[in-house]
């Protein structure tokens, strides 16, 4: 029971054993890349949006079966 206690060092600050100097966040290898996320939607992009008044061929409709059922 005290290891489940004593287990997270975000609760545990005020004991001696975790010093403050000690306890860091990783980094991730590509938070400091330039180009991260730049090709994310690109094809939506290019697409022309319109409205149709149809809820089975509306372009949120067409994603969701997309995305979900195939």
């Amino acid at each position: 029971m005290e290891n489940i206690l004593s287990g997270n060092p975000l609760l545990n600050l005020a004991s001696p054993v975790v010093s403050q100097a000690s306890f860091k966040v990783k980094r991730r290898w590509d938070d400091d890349v330039v180009f991260k996320n730049c090709a994310k939607g690109v094809d939506e992009m290019k697409k022309e949006k319109r409205f149709v008044n149809d809820t089975l061929r509306s372009e949120f409709h067409k994603k969701f079966m997309e995305k979900y059922i195939k």
